[in-house]
């Protein structure tokens, strides 16, 4: 029995492979305290298990198509610019804040 393949482009992977990395800093984004939109942070509880399998898939995917050395500083640099533009744009629109947690 042979297993089917399906064969990417370059340009396959590397969207593949970006939306990976997007979507693990938006889980990451999304499990953190800072997370200023309400839905989003509501919708994070599990944002660390699903940022962490995305991580290693869209790293996986880098690697696979650029080698080792390129895959693991493209994955990184998406993943920060990601990171970083994640806050400027929840400031940008100006969420409503998020309700005062109880202390524990």
């Amino acid at each position: 029995m042979q297993v089917p393949t399906i064969g990417l482009s370059s340009l396959g992977f590397c969207s593949l492979a970006m939306l990976a990395t997007a979507l693990s800093a938006l889980a990451f984004y999304a499990a953190s305290p800072h997370c200023r939109w309400p839905r989003l942070h509501r919708a994070g509880r599990l944002g660390r298990e699903i940022g962490t399998v995305a991580a290693v898939a869209g790293l996986w995917l880098w690697m696979a198509d650029l080698g080792v050395g390129a895959g693991l500083v493209i994955a990184l640099c998406v993943w920060m610019a990601i990171a970083m533009l994640l806050p400027t744009l929840a400031a940008w629109h100006r969420p409503a804040a998020l309700p005062a947690r109880k202390p524990r």
